[in-house]
């Protein structure tokens, strides 16, 4: 191991901690003869940045927060081949770093799994051990097909050219979820090795309800289109079959309702992330090529209006279900257009 190892500690207010990792990051690269350069990547009001300087780590001062921020912030200023990051908390083992490493020769993340290792008692709230972590777990393999046992490992080692090629775009805490699903998407291997996950000191800066809806909103942006357009038409046909099959009207109205809005949905994210977050997508591309506004908006009215012709023409008693559903839908299709067409502007 004579590459230089970079080891980013994202740090926000963790003076009870920030000395302790920078000293077992000392400690370990004397013990492995691993060189290595300590990052402190700051946004802290308590001092933490002065107590890290005394210790001669390098201090990437930027006061913003975010949890992915501060990772790339410090990753820019990286000067070595292979770039480990932990929580600068004490919670993670920095001595084993070198186990993390070598691993690298195998795989291209590597991340330390709490849930095959050991969480100390009183490490990580029951509710984040038995629901937050599976279900993204969860989530990752049933939408990717990403098999981890701690999607939110945040002791990862990966080279610095493969952190460059994923060209991560998030800020927060989802920039965990995000890494994993940009390297599936590019065929990279990812392995996990059991760790220790010690209790903290201090106040965590996890705020478990905004944190986790970050990261399963992350996962809806990036679900294949094809997955909403698919389950949007199934509620579109299951709607519309009740009226050649007598079907309960709650259904009749609703299931369409439903299925118009899946598909709306789904461009919705991906406009999002194509227009706001620059990642490319070639159907958002050829969509946005021949969309237009008002040919979206008069589509909709039409669908509101015919009902209403055939109101003035006294028939509509026969047709009163069928012709609802086509008064919603042009709603729906008028009012997402408009939201569309404004996400669409960058």
């Amino acid at each position: 191991m004579n590459h230089l190892i970079s080891i980013i500690l994202p740090c926000r207010d963790e003076k009870e901690t920030i000395g302790r990792c920078i000293e077992e990051a000392k400690a370990m690269s004397a013990n492995a003869h691993i060189p290595v350069e300590i990052i402190v990547s700051d946004s802290s009001r308590d001092g933490s940045d002065i107590i890290a300087k005394q210790q001669c780590a390098t201090i990437v001062k930027h006061n913003m927060e975010g949890y992915g921020l501060a990772i790339k912030k410090g990753v820019e200023q990286a000067r070595g081949d292979i770039v480990v990051y932990a929580d600068a908390d004490a919670t993670y083992p920095l001595a084993d770093i070198p186990l993390l490493v070598r691993e690298l020769e195998h795989a291209d993340i590597v991340m330390g799994s709490r849930f095959t290792g050991n969480i100390e008692q009183g490490a990580m709230p029951l509710a984040h051990r038995l629901f937050g972590t599976p279900i993204l777990n969860f989530l990752l393999w049933l939408f990717f097909g990403i098999r981890t046992s701690d999607s939110q490992s945040g002791f990862r080692a990966l080279k610095k050219s493969t952190f460059e090629n994923l060209h991560l775009k998030t800020n927060g805490m989802e920039f965990a979820t995000e890494m994993l699903i940009k390297a599936q998407k590019n065929n990279l291997k990812i392995k996990e090795i059991p760790i220790t996950y010690s209790q903290r000191k201090g106040s965590s800066k996890l705020r478990p309800y905004k944190d986790g809806f970050a990261h399963v909103k992350y996962i809806l942006m990036q679900v294949p289109l094809s997955f909403y357009f698919a389950s949007g038409g199934v509620f579109f046909l299951i709607g519309m079959s009740g009226y050649f099959f007598n079907g309960p009207a709650t259904i009749k109205i609703i299931f369409p309702f439903i299925g118009v809005q899946t598909v709306f949905l789904g461009l919705f994210v991906k406009t999002y992330l194509s227009v706001h977050l620059g990642e490319k997508d070639n159907f958002i591309k050829k969509l946005y090529a021949f969309f237009r506004l008002k040919t979206a908006i008069n589509f909709g009215v039409a669908l509101m209006v015919i009902p209403l012709m055939f109101k003035i023409f006294g028939v509509s008693g026969q047709f009163f279900d069928p012709l609802l559903v086509s008064v919603i839908i042009g709603l729906q299709i008028v009012f997402n257009s408009l939201v569309l067409s404004s996400l669409s502007i960058k």
